[in-house]
């Protein structure tokens, strides 16, 4: 069978164009464990002939979307005082303003009762806690956006081409 172009490709098979007798010029991937004769006859044949592997390069903008969205993620989580989660997703850290807000206008130093960002209640809930964990939210936050800075420059510079597994502040 007549072919052309035979690319490697990242799977080590080829990649190729094939004449065939009933559909004409079509893409064709030849593989040595193609379970047809045909397709291992022609890797066989186009190996010597095939041009390499070229990997594309990373979508730069892709990746600092991904990235955002991974520092989002792990700005979610937020912070844990005195065994409590406050969530550091931009929602959550509006109602902690509200409620301290609040709080400070009606000179108390407790809530009745505080329902956290696992969907616990808690009684008497003290003030310094809340506004401990918005103090803290804050801080983290700082880091991550430095952290997400840090590692856009290395998909920027192309030192960066996965964005999964990375290591971010605690």
């Amino acid at each position: 069978m007549d072919y052309k172009n035979p690319t490697l490709n990242a799977d080590g098979t080829i990649d190729m164009e094939i004449n065939h007798p009933v559909y004409g010029v079509i893409p064709f991937t030849a593989s040595p464990d193609d379970p047809e004769e045909h397709g291992r006859l022609l890797f066989a044949d186009a190996q010597a002939t095939a041009a390499p592997y070229v990997a594309q390069p990373p979508d730069v903008h892709n990746l600092l979307a991904q990235l955002s969205v991974a520092r989002k993620s792990q700005e979610q989580q937020g912070v844990t005082i005195n065994g409590i989660r406050y969530a550091g997703d931009p929602s959550n850290r509006q109602a902690i303003s509200e409620a301290m807000k609040f709080m400070a206008d009606a000179e108390a130093t407790e809530f009745p009762i505080w329902k956290d960002s696992d969907d616990v209640f808690h009684v008497n809930h003290p003030l310094t806690d809340v506004v401990d964990a918005y103090r803290a939210i804050g801080v983290r936050r700082v880091q991550l956006i430095a952290a997400e800075g840090q590692y856009a420059a290395q998909v920027v510079d192309g030192s960066l081409t996965e964005v999964t597994g990375l290591t971010w502040p605690q």
